[in-house]
This record gives C-alpha cells, sequence and structure tokens, in this order.
C-alpha cells in the first residue's frame, strides 16, 4: 500500500530524517511538511530539495503570530512565488494557546488566506478552541480554488456540509483515536464524504497511545513522547475500521484525495 502524510514537521529537530527513510520504505510515499514561522520555512524549502516526496508548505501559525518579524508576509509571498509546488500551512486560528491574542491571529489569518487565493493554492488550516472566529472567515473572504485542509478535525459535525461546500477536506489523525475523542471519530463514518478524507500524523507531535505505533522514537529534550513517521500505518488501518472499508481502500482513496488538494491532479 502507499500512504500519503496530509500534515507533518518533519523539520522539527526531534524527528531524525531515518525516520522519514523508514517510513518512505513502508509506504509512506508523500508528506505534506509544515513550516510555521520564517525561522523554519528554509528548512522546509530543504527538504522539499532533498527529496521532492516532501512537498512543502509555508504559512504563519497562531502560536508564532506574537514573534513574528515586520516583514513575515513579504517573505511569505517570496517564498511561496519562488516554489511553484509550495502549499499555504501551517495557518489557523487558537484560542487554547496562553495569551492568545485573537484580533491578532485573525488579521494574520486573512492575510495568508487573500494570498493564497491570489496564487492559487491550498491551505492547511489549525483551528483550536476558535471555530465560530474561523467560520466568521470563511464565510466573508474569498477562498483558494484548490481548497483547503481542516487539519486534524475537531469541530462539530453540524458545520461539516457547510465546509464541504465551501472547499474544506478533513485530516483523520491520532487526535481521533482518544476515547474521549470518540464523537468526532465518528464523524468520519459516514458525516464526512470519503472524497475529503485525508490521514496525518502531525509528526513528531501528536503521538499516538502505545497500542496505536508502528514505531517509537525517543522522547525530545523537554520529556515529551515524539509521533513516527510510519504510524500513518495505524492512523490509515485506524481510518479502515471506523469507515467499514479495507485499509487498501482507505489508503487508496486517502491517496487520492491528497494528490487532488495538495498536487492538482
Amino acid at each position: 500500500m502507499e500512504f500519503a502524510d496530509a500534515h507533518c514537521h518533519y523539520q522539527f529537530a526531534e524527528l531524525p530524517y531515518s525516520a522519514v527513510e523508514q517510513a518512505r520504505r513502508e509506504g509512506v510515499t508523500w508528506a505534506m511538511v509544515n513550516g510555521s514561522a520564517p525561522a523554519d520555512w528554509p528548512d522546509v524549502l530543504a527538504l522539499f530539495q532533498r527529496d521532492p516526496r516532501n512537498l512543502p508548505a509555508f504559512g504563519l501559525h497562531p502560536w508564532d503570530v506574537p514573534s513574528a518579524p515586520p516583514d513575515w508576509l513579504e517573505s511569505l509571498h517570496r517564498f511561496l512565488v519562488s516554489t511553484p509546488e509550495a502549499t499555504l500551512g501551517e495557518v489557523g486560528l487558537d484560542q487554547w494557546v496562553k495569551d492568545h491574542h485573537i484580533v491578532a491571529q485573525e488579521k494574520v489569518l486573512r492575510a495568508q488566506l487573500a494570498m493564497a487565493v491570489e496564487l492559487g493554492r491550498p491551505v492547511s488550516i489549525h483551528c483550536v478552541k476558535a471555530i465560530e472566529p474561523l467560520l466568521g472567515i470563511l464565510r466573508r473572504d474569498a477562498l483558494p480554488k484548490r481548497g483547503f485542509l481542516m487539519h486534524s478535525w475537531n469541530g462539530p459535525v453540524e458545520l461539516v456540509p457547510e465546509l464541504v461546500s465551501r472547499g474544506a477536506y478533513f485530516s483523520f489523525s491520532a487526535h481521533h483515536l482518544q476515547p474521549r475523542k470518540i464523537h468526532l471519530r465518528q464523524q468520519f463514518t459516514s458525516a464526512i464524504p470519503l472524497e475529503r478524507i485525508l490521514i496525518e500524523t502531525d509528526a513528531p507531535a501528536l503521538c499516538p497511545a502505545p497500542e496505536f505505533r508502528q514505531h517509537s522514537l525517543p522522547p525530545a529534550p523537554d520529556g515529551s513522547e515524539c509521533n513516527h513517521p510510519s504510524n500513518l500505518i495505524i492512523n490509515n488501518r485506524e481510518l479502515a475500521i471506523t469507515r467499514g472499508i479495507s485499509p487498501e481502500v482507505a489508503a487508496a482513496e486517502t491517496l487520492k484525495n491528497f494528490k487532488r488538494l495538495f498536487l492538482h491532479r
């Protein structure tokens, strides 16, 4: 089987590239590597130059809004224009993070969405405890024709049809494997159309419970657990169980959706 990771951070130092190479040998052929701030965009680009299957995404993450340099938007435009294959991400809104400033986050997100529309790029969106302000933006502003990914979807099922109509895709992740998140996992049974589902790891973040790991990695310097890129294979298996289809069908459909959204195929 062939798998595509819709959202990860291979540029983070705690994820050794040997783990990426192991995942490749096990079938994880494509990965959308998301930048989070100007400081890591060159590392994301270097990974793409090393292997074009490490697809690049450049964006300003809501957590990094307060520390962004004054010229971040101009720098983002340069990275995107010089890398036609790039997606815009990871961007979004987050009212969970300490000392968040939602007004500043909204301004930054709207500027990035406008750039995605201008350049015809898809977008990878992070949203935590901010679905109402995000909806306000998605309803008012122009959106990229290529569509956008709701990364590790965690919103209410009632919004799925509207978001689909606006171009949304939804990624299934280890987040949905937690027992307390069963209501989110259930949305992937039928509420979310199969042609709008992708799978992701968010590696090295969002490490799953031991029973959902293909492989493990050493902990990060701060002691937090690191998510191995090959754990995407288990996410695919669990999506297949959730959806009532075979792992082969789940892998084929999510790969097709990945290519439609990110590779325009």
